[in-house]
């Protein structure tokens, strides 16, 4: 082979290397147009927020299914939870009961 033949017997392999390099760049800024966005703030926000709404959804929906099977159930963790929160008021009216006799 000559020597001009060596030097331009890549040339085929270089331009094809070139097509690929292009359609990587490419490429590339097509993945990084994606990210930037679905990191932009107001699509992180509507992420958020659908995804708060459907937790929310989904959790009424258990809660009420609970609340249908265990009716009981439910009324005594209320009347616990009740107790709890007035504790104090229900000390207070114990206390003063408890004083006078």
């Amino acid at each position: 082979m000559t020597a001009r033949r060596r030097l331009f017997a890549g040339i085929d392999k270089l331009d094809e290397a070139e097509n690929d390099v292009a359609i990587a760049r490419a490429q590339l800024s097509v993945t990084v147009d994606e990210i930037q966005a679905r990191l932009a703030p107001s699509q992180l926000l509507d992420d958020a927020l659908t995804e708060v709404k459907t937790r929310s959804a989904d959790l009424a929906e258990t809660a009420g299914e609970v609340v249908r099977d265990r009716p009981g159930a439910v009324a005594a963790s209320a009347a616990g939870v009740a107790l709890l929160l007035a504790r104090k008021p229900i000390a207070r009216l114990a206390r003063r009961i408890f004083s006078r006799t």
